[in-house]
C-alpha cells in the first residue's frame, strides 16, 4: 500500500469509527434515514467532498472525487437499519426504540465515509473518477434496485461492496466468483373457508386445516421439484387464523420467504408456491389467493474478473493469509445485486468475529468491531487505486 495513503488510513480511523458510533445511536428504517443522510452529509462538507443529495425517495447520497482519467468506479454503503429493540448494553445504543443497526450498516458507511476523505487527500493519484452512493432502504426496500432505475450507475466501469461476516474471524475478507447470495421473495397466501362452530366442523370449511396442508406441502417443493445440484429455501414464517378456540373461522393467512440462486430456480419456486396453495384449498372446498411481494431481490452474482480484482488487492494490502474463498453461497440476501446486474463488480465479505463480539447480524447483542473500519478502508482505497491505475 502507498504509505502515504496508509497514513491518511491510520489518521481517519478514529474519525470514522467515532462517526460510527454516532451512526449507531441513530438507526432509521428504510427510506426515513433523515438523520443518518444529513449527519453523513455533514462528514463529506466538513472534508470538502462534492456530493448530491435527495437520491431514492430523498436519503440518498452519491459523492464524486473525479481525477485524470476516463474509468469510473462505484463504491457502496447502505444506510439503513433494522426494526429490532437493541440489547448489547453498548454505551452508544440505539436511542430510537425497536430500531437498531444490526447488520453493520453504521460500520459500512463509516467505512465509505473514511475512504471518501482518504482519497480525497489524494486526487492526484486518482486516474479516474469514484462515486460513492450511500443507500438507503437495503433491508427489504430494494433501495439497490432504485439507484439502477434512477441512472446512478450510467458511466460506471465496475461497482464493489463490503459487507461485515460474522463467519470471518476479524482481518480476514471473503470472496467468491459467481452467486454469492441468493435472490429473496416474499409471499402472502390468503385462504377462505367457512366459518362454524367448533363443534361441528362439517358445518363449515377449515381454513385452518388446509393451512396446515398447504404449509406440509409447501416442503416438497425444494425437495421434490428442484435439483438436487441447485440451491433454494420455501420458509413460512407466519401463520394467521382464529380469534377464539371453540370457532372455525372463515379465512387464515400465510407469509414467508423463498430463495434461490438462479431466476431459473426462483420462478420455479414461484409457480410451486401458487400452484400448491390453490389446488390445495380446492382439494379441500376452500380457495385460496397468492400474493407476491414487489420488493424481491434477485441473486447476486459476482463477476470473475473483478472478484479476481479483490483477490489481487487483499494479498497485496494485507497479505496473503487474509484472503478467504468462500465455499458455498449464502442464502441470505442483498441488494447490491442490482448493481451487478447493471454494472461488472463484486461484494466482498469483511471479517467481523473475535471474542469480544461474538454475536451474529441482525442479533439485538450484535456489535460491529471498530477494528474492521481501517481494514475496510484500506481494500477499498487500494481497490480502486488498482482499477483505475
Amino acid at each position: 500500500m502507498d504509505p502515504e495513503i496508509r497514513k491518511s488510513i491510520d489518521e481517519t480511523a478514529d474519525e470514522a469509527a467515532a462517526l460510527r458510533h454516532e451512526l449507531h445511536q441513530h438507526p432509521e428504517i428504510r427510506f426515513a434515514e433523515h438523520w443518518t443522510s444529513d449527519r453523513v452529509s455533514r462528514f463529506l462538507a466538513d472534508a470538502e467532498i462534492p456530493h448530491s443529495r435527495g437520491h431514492v425517495q430523498g436519503t440518498g447520497i452519491v459523492a464524486t472525487l473525479k481525477g485524470r482519467g476516463d474509468k469510473t468506479v462505484v463504491l457502496r454503503a447502505d444506510m439503513d437499519a433494522l426494526e429490532l429493540q437493541e440489547l448489547s448494553g453498548l454505551a452508544y445504543s440505539s436511542s430510537i426504540p425497536n430500531r437498531m443497526h444490526a447488520c453493520g450498516h453504521d460500520g459500512h458507511m463509516a467505512i465509505l465515509c473514511g475512504t471518501a476523505k482518504v482519497l480525497s487527500r489524494h486526487l492526484d493519484k486518482l486516474k479516474g473518477t469514484v462515486k460513492f452512493i450511500f443507500q438507503p432502504a437495503e433491508e427489504l426496500g430494494a433501495g439497490g434496485r432504485c439507484i439502477v432505475e434512477e441512472g446512478l450507475l450510467e458511466g460506471a466501469d465496475a461497482a464493489f461492496a463490503l459487507h461485515t461476516w460474522h463467519a470471518l474471524p476479524l482481518g480476514k475478507i471473503g470472496i467468491k466468483n459467481g452467486p454469492m447470495m441468493a435472490s429473496a421473495d416474499w409471499f402472502a397466501v390468503d385462504i377462505k373457508g367457512i366459518g362454524c362452530h367448533g363443534a361441528d366442523p362439517a358445518a363449515g370449511v377449515d381454513p385452518i386445516v388446509v393451512a396446515a396442508h398447504i404449509i406440509t406441502a409447501l416442503q416438497t417443493v425444494v425437495s421434490r421439484e428442484i435439483n438436487a445440484w441447485d440451491a433454494g429455501v420455501v420458509t413460512v414464517g407466519r401463520v394467521e387464523a382464529g380469534v377464539a378456540s371453540n370457532i372455525i373461522p372463515e379465512r387464515a393467512r400465510l407469509e414467508g420467504t423463498f430463495r434461490a440462486l438462479t431466476e431459473e430456480v426462483r420462478t420455479t419456486i414461484a409457480s410451486a408456491i401458487q400452484r400448491i396453495a390453490e389446488q390445495t384449498a380446492a382439494a379441500f372446498r376452500a380457495t385460496a389467493s397468492v400474493a407476491f411481494g414487489p420488493d424481491g431481490y434477485v441473486p447476486l452474482v459476482n463477476d470473475p474478473e473483478m472478484a479476481d480484482r479483490v483477490r489481487k488487492t487483499v494479498v497485496e494490502t494485507l497479505g496473503p493469509d487474509a484472503l478467504v474463498e468462500i465455499d458455498h453461497p449464502s442464502m441470505g440476501a442483498e441488494d447490491f445485486a442490482f448493481y451487478l446486474q447493471k454494472v461488472p463488480g463484486a461484494m466482498f465479505y469483511l471479517g467481523n468475529y473475535s471474542a469480544s463480539t461474538p454475536h451474529p447480524i441482525h442479533s439485538p447483542h450484535y456489535v460491529f468491531n471498530d477494528d474492521a473500519i481501517p481494514i475496510g478502508m484500506r481494500v477499498f482505497c487500494d481497490l480502486v487505486l488498482d482499477f483505475l491505475g
